[in-house]
């Protein structure tokens, strides 16, 4: 059977990595794929026709519709004629959905965000107010990595019946306890054993809120003065003066480790004590946790999204922009006694193992796309 998927930019994101790693398993189970990225290339992009997998780019620029980019997207589905169409995040629903009323073939959108709060943008708020009205005659079925998004965009005025949720999955054997990864990983970071790390693996972005991360992790170094802290991700170096300026405000210049983009992630997962996620907004299903608890790293969240389901008791999430009881909460973890961690790990660990994989999630598109097309 023939799959398109049609995707709104191929940069790194939470979508896009999604993309990336479900397309060779759900090639094991029959699908023929093609991508179509309505932006440029991207490092996402870069890597999945590295995998063998074809990638075409129409080439819009952000925030800027293009007639001759619509047009394209439809003679593509004309001639590829798939069985299955499944769009993924706001601008490919609309596009595709407009298209696709030339050609007719199933669609199933995908919803990736969690939020239309005022941190929404207002061109961002349009379009799902539109796409709430299309959603009753354009896609067979709407997947959701979320359940909060399901929830959002019900009360949004998205058709209800034809909502899916399946889960964001992990591959628990890339994203694992590695005792070597972590002393090496420390090693390469001039820290010893002993050391507490804590850390932040994102991209500097608004909704990520960094300043409050790092006010609450100035809060934190009054208890652990020995504590040192990571910061990894897109713009996450030096040269960022904004983020700089907020470690100095907070008074942890010397302790704060700023490393940019990795490839190491897993390694980095391993060497931290401590994971944190500080978002206000944005979240729906957030990889980077999934990430560290099947790597059994303890994990402190905002109560953003999905965060507070998938660490469930795995312990503490928070209300977002309270740098306070983040900070107390990254404390109380770091207080518990070495069996307790220890408890909490191989917790964690089994939580994604026993409901979060990648290959879980591959059944679960699967199971929308058969129900899609009645097989």
């Amino acid at each position: 059977m023939k799959l398109l998927h049609v995707i709104t930019d191929l940069d790194r994101g939470g979508a896009e990595i999604m993309l990336l790693r479900v397309l060779p398993r759900l090639q094991s189970r029959g699908w023929e794929q093609r991508v179509i990225c309505l932006s440029g290339p991207g490092e996402i992009g870069r890597q999945i026709q590295a995998a063998g997998f074809s990638v075409t780019y129409l080439n819009m620029k952000r925030a800027t519709p293009s007639f001759a980019a619509f047009f394209r997207l439809m003679r593509i589905l004309r001639q590829e004629s798939p069985d299955l169409i499944h769009s993924w995040l706001y601008h490919a629903d609309l596009y595709t959905s407009l298209a696709n009323r030339f050609v007719r073939k199933p669609l199933v959108w995908g919803l990736h965000n969690s939020t239309l709060g005022r941190e929404a943008k207002g061109t961002t708020k349009w379009i799902v107010r539109l796409l709430a009205r299309l959603s009753h005659t354009a896609p067979a079925r709407i997947l959701s990595c979320s359940r909060t998004a399901i929830q959002v965009h019900q009360a949004a005025g998205y058709r209800q019946d034809i909502l899916r949720f399946v889960p964001n999955g992990f591959d628990i054997d890339h994203f694992c306890p590695d005792e070597q990864a972590r002393k090496t990983a420390r090693q390469d970071l001039g820290l010893s054993a002993e050391t507490i790390l804590i850390g932040n693996i994102s991209r500097f972005d608004q909704q990520k809120n960094h300043a409050g991360l790092i006010r609450a992790w100035g809060l934190l170094a009054e208890t652990f003065p020995q504590a040192r802290f990571l910061l990894a991700g897109k713009d996450l170096t030096a040269e960022n003066t904004q983020l700089t300026g907020w470690i100095e405000a907070a008074g942890i210049r010397d302790r704060v480790l700023l490393l940019g983009i990795r490839s190491d992630v897993p390694a980095l997962l391993n060497a931290l004590d401590l994971m944190v996620l500080s978002s206000n907004s944005g979240e729906a299903f957030p990889l980077i946790i999934g990430e560290a608890m099947s790597c059994g790293t303890l994990c402190v969240g905002t109560d953003v999204g999905d965060t507070a389901f998938l660490i469930a008791d795995c312990r503490w999430t928070v209300p977002p922009e309270d740098d306070r009881l983040l900070a107390e909460a990254c404390a109380a973890m770091l207080r518990l006694s070495s069996e307790e961690k220890a408890a909490l790990k191989q917790k964690s660990r089994a939580r994604i193992a026993e409901n979060f994989t990648l290959d879980q999630m591959t059944a679960g598109y699967d199971a929308v796309y058969r129900e899609t097309l009645g097989r």
